[in-house]
């Protein structure tokens, strides 16, 4: 025999007087076995990052998304945390793209308040949330990434819309609530439609911002004969009068806060672009012209519980006297309200039209006894300065949001986006 062999290990080494050369069956099989563990990490680490959805320019890579579900999923999110991650992620990346337009970012110090206050939703410091998010394996960055979104968001609402948002004293005292808004007010509208396709799309938006512009009723109505292919368009596209409430959902927070003359911000809708042209604006008279605004109070309860909610009824008749009474119970929900009369339910006005000041009946709603005491009638709160400004910001918020959905859908029509 040419070779001595001698095993270690069960490894076989061969002698060839003093030196010991290894196998070279054994050394190519080793490197073998490292590039394929090399290669296998590489190709998991490129499927982490490899891009699962592409929103125009920009991607969204496997990490991030599984990042956003498993946080969605953490938070107990409503829905399924797969499509909301999948909506979120492609609506942060438009609303990113939007921002460098508008040069817009949220500083280090608007970002840390932003996550204080997201963390103490669930009482816990920004630390101790972070913390636990970590361990569940979810990343501080998928959190801050998600809040920083928002902040932009918000700043870019705020750049484009604020202007036309804001509130005047008469369109308050019009609406010192949305639904006594659409109950009593009705306008005279001019429409032009102008339907598109997707290759017509940037041009017919170019008419549209330029038909944005006009002041004169006239005018407006002439280029409705042109441009619009709605019914309306051989009338000028003038509409009759209607009542506010009857307006499409889409449209009324453009409508809201017009003045006479005045044509809104085009409107995105699936096949076509609209614009509306206020002519006038007026409130109906002689309707609801009784109104009352009533403070009282309901306590709900089940059915085994009825012998002792009557018995509360007898003992306790101030509002103040119930509501002690009830404390706490965890078998009685007890709520005090004010509204004006039609606001409220028929079966429920119907009730507290009969009583007078601490007055009570027992009625059965949905099969379970629930008492009904009037505390006062027609006794309005003051109308202060702060709660005037209080009341004009919480109707611009509501117009926001119609205004921050409405411009999201047009972006998202707008982008390209590739789900792979």
């Amino acid at each position: 025999m040419l070779f001595k062999q001698k095993t270690v290990n069960n490894i076989i080494f061969h002698h060839l007087g003093n030196p010991m050369v290894l196998n070279k069956t054994l050394i190519t099989g080793v490197l073998i076995f490292c590039l394929v563990v090399f290669s296998q990490a590489r190709a998991q680490n490129n499927s982490l990052f490899s891009p699962v959805i592409q929103v125009n320019d920009t991607v969204i890579t496997k990490f991030e998304f599984d990042q956003r579900v498993k946080f969605l999923s953490a938070l107990k999110f409503p829905g399924d945390p797969n499509k909301v991650a999948q909506t979120q992620l492609i609506e942060e990346r438009l609303k990113q793209t939007e921002a460098l337009k508008l040069k817009i970012t949220a500083s280090e110090a608007e970002i840390e308040d932003a996550v204080k206050r997201f963390s103490s939703r669930v009482k816990l410091s920004s630390d101790d949330f972070i913390a636990e998010l970590n361990r569940l394996g979810i990343y501080s960055n998928t959190f801050r990434s998600y809040v920083e979104s928002e902040l932009i968001w918000q700043k870019i609402i705020k750049k484009k819309f604020l202007s036309q948002s804001k509130i005047s004293d008469l369109q308050l005292k019009r609406a010192s609530n949305i639904a006594n808004f659409d109950e009593t007010v009705q306008v005279l509208l001019t429409e032009i439609i102008i339907p598109f396709s997707n290759q017509e799309l940037s041009e017919i938006e170019n008419i549209a911002y330029q038909l944005k512009n006009i002041k004169s009723v006239e005018e407006f109505s002439n280029a409705a004969k042109i441009y619009s292919k709605a019914p309306t368009a051989d009338f000028g596209g003038r509409i009759k009068w209607q009542s506010f409430n009857k307006l499409p959902e889409i449209i009324k927070p453009f409508i809201f806060n017009l003045s006479p003359g005045e044509v809104t911000e085009p409107i995105r809708l699936n096949t076509a672009i609209a614009l509306f042209q206020l002519r006038d604006i007026r409130e109906i008279n002689g309707i609801n012209t009784e109104v009352n605004f009533l403070d009282f109070i309901t306590v709900s309860t089940s059915l085994a519980n009825l012998a002792y909610l009557k018995d509360i009824q007898n003992k306790y008749y101030s509002c103040s006297d119930l509501t002690a009474a009830i404390g706490n119970k965890a078998d009685f929900k007890l709520m005090r309200s004010k509204f004006f009369s039609e606001q409220l339910s028929n079966s429920l006005a119907t009730v507290l039209e009969k009583l007078d000041p601490d007055e009570s009946e027992i009625i059965i709603d949905n099969e379970k006894p629930k008492l009904v005491r009037l505390c006062e009638r027609n006794k309005k709160e003051e109308l202060t300065n702060e709660k005037i400004e209080n009341d004009k910001n919480n109707l611009q918020t509501i117009r926001l949001k119609y205004l921050a959905r409405s411009f999201m859908e047009t972006l998202k029509d707008n982008a390209r986006v590739v789900i792979k």
